[in-house]
């Protein structure tokens, strides 16, 4: 018997995108009147498709929803691509410096929650035609091998390691120190750097030797942090710190929210330090599509007033 993987192989558009119809119409009667086919076109287009993967994806009754839990999933899944299909001939007909399509983009968690998100708006409002999907995590994709557009990532180091992609600087991530309203009430706050050993620190790195070149105007000095409680996401870090639990770093984007709400107050307000660089990058292509430089280009003329100051 085969699988359904290979049975999904066999199918073909045309049926696809009477799937897609039925599940936008309601019925399948419904669709065939907006395609302008028979009633049982639609119907045969259904059951080669059944009959091909091995499930059944229209329910037979005339009460509850038209498509079985398989076939919303196979529907909502196709439904963008047949989409995009459909409007092919026309996107051939566009200028070439028109941004038109899926944009997938991979990044971090809080990245994409405070650095992207926020600029979407503005992006989609310049390039409505843009469709972004957007993939959050700790790891690095392998954007050309998992197929991602445009991937946003911080080089703790200097500089992004050697890869084939192209990389362009989005601005220093910069950092400083913060604790909860409620901390500050209960406990004295540091006045030099050193004064952090004294109190409940929150480290970034766990299992690492958490040690940062911290500066002010007085200069540039070495310090550890002494994480009682570590963790390599900053959204725990800041939920840590709100907590109670100690004083800890946050880039600036991270800890803004917080500051504005009142939750959080800057600790040794005349110190920071550079967690390292943003960076957005894509695969190598000539020429490049014009979603990815409508992308990059947005990012780099906004992105930088949402890192600092610090």
């Amino acid at each position: 018997m085969p699988t359904i993987r290979e049975g999904f192989q066999k199918t073909r558009l045309e049926e696809l995108r009477m799937l897609v119809e039925v599940a936008e119409a309601g019925s399948l009667s419904a669709a065939a009147k907006k395609l302008g086919v028979p009633k049982s076109t639609v119907g045969r287009a259904v059951r080669r498709l059944e009959d091909d993967l091995g499930v059944a994806l229209v329910r037979r009754m005339t009460k509850g929803p038209v498509l079985t839990e398989p076939g919303r999933v196979l529907a909502d899944t196709a439904a963008p691509h047949i989409a995009a299909l459909r409007d092919a001939p026309a996107a051939l007909g566009r200028t070439a410096s028109e941004a038109y399509g899926v944009l997938r983009i991979a990044t971090l968690a809080d990245v994409g929650a405070l650095v992207l998100a926020p600029l979407l708006p503005s992006f989609l409002a310049r390039h409505p035609r843009v469709t972004p999907e957007v993939t959050l995590g700790l790891s690095s994709v392998e954007l050309v091998r998992e197929g991602f557009d445009v991937g946003i990532r911080v080089a703790m180091s200097a500089s992004l390691p050697s890869s084939s992609l192209i990389a362009k600087k989005l601005g220093l991530v910069h950092t400083a120190f913060y604790a909860s309203s409620q901390y500050a009430a209960r406990r004295e706050l540091p006045t030099r750097p050193h004064d952090l050993h004294d109190h409940d620190t929150i480290g970034f790195f766990p299992g690492k030797t958490n040690v940062v070149s911290i500066t002010s105007p007085k200069g540039t000095a070495k310090l550890e942090i002494r994480g009682r409680v570590t963790g390599n996401d900053f959204f725990f870090v800041r939920e840590a710190i709100v907590a109670g639990l100690g004083v800890g770093p946050l880039p600036w984007f991270v800890a803004r929210p917080e500051l504005d709400a009142g939750r959080v107050v800057r600790v040794l307000p005349d110190h920071q330090f550079t967690l390292g660089t943003m960076y957005v990058v894509y695969p190598q292509a000539k020429p490049l599509p014009p979603k990815v430089r409508a992308l990059t280009s947005h990012l780099r003329e906004h992105v930088p007033r949402l890192l600092g100051p610090a």
